[in-house]
């Protein structure tokens, strides 16, 4: 059963009364989660709003857990009655945010169409059919002025193949003319190995909590929750 299953399984018992949480406290959940789910990295724990509910924010997501991180809640969003604000949504949306200027630039394909004004990243898999949608998405919808960053973020438990295939396209004459020739069309450039930023971009997405493609980076240091938010983004840009 995988971990999101097991957690999903879970019932949610009565709640330790609410408190001031020391850092012990957060330690003891952060190990009591890791130990009972192996690759669970836990980045944060802190109170929520209900009283003896504790938000964990842990590969990417956000679940809820009791003091003793024996009870949890798992794809739940916690909604708040009055203003009907989803402050789960709110919270993953902070909690995911970057300073986009720290991103290592140099270890991206970046590409610029029409003036490149409105700046953007994406860790993205060359056989990740999203991605794949991503690119020619932006190309028939006709939209121009931005930069893209390109981070190869191959995930070869999904795609075998992906990583030999970001490599060519990284150790290509043109990277971006590889990448785009392959997304677009399914060009693949000469299968090619050289030095490559790929291990570091593995490091990165880790750090991040990225966990799938495509993982978009909005200018402002926002996550976008769709390709939508990115075209908007773009748009406002003029």
């Amino acid at each position: 059963m995988t971990f999101a299953n097991r957690l999903a399984a879970a019932t949610l018992a009565t709640l330790i009364p609410f408190g001031a949480m020391a850092d012990s406290d957060m330690d003891a959940i952060k190990a009591q989660l890791e130990k009972g789910n192996p690759g669970l990295k836990v980045k944060s724990v802190a109170s929520s709003p209900i009283p003896g509910l504790y938000e964990v924010f842990a590969n990417g997501s956000i679940i809820y857990v009791d003091k003793s991180a024996k009870y949890v809640l798992a794809g739940s969003r916690l909604v708040e009655d009055a203003s009907k604000r989803n402050l789960t949504d709110e919270r993953l949306k902070e909690l995911t945010a970057i300073k986009f200027d720290s991103l290592p630039f140099k270890d991206a394909i970046a590409i610029k169409k029409g003036s490149g004004a409105y700046r953007f990243a994406v860790f993205s898999d060359p056989d990740c059919p999203y991605c794949k949608s991503l690119e020619t998405g932006l190309e028939k919808l006709g939209v121009t002025d931005y930069t893209a960053y390109i981070f190869l973020f191959p995930l070869q438990e999904l795609h075998p193949e992906s990583k030999w295939k970001a490599e060519s396209i990284w150790c290509a004459d043109d990277r971006g003319a590889a990448w785009k020739g392959w997304m677009t069309e399914g060009k693949l450039p000469d299968k090619k190995t050289c030095t490559n930023p790929l291990d570091a971009t593995l490091q990165l997405a880790d750090d991040l909590g990225v966990m799938a493609t495509p993982t978009i980076y909005l200018e402002s240091g926002y996550q976008a929750a769709s390709p939508q938010e990115l075209v908007e983004a773009i748009k406002q840009k003029h």
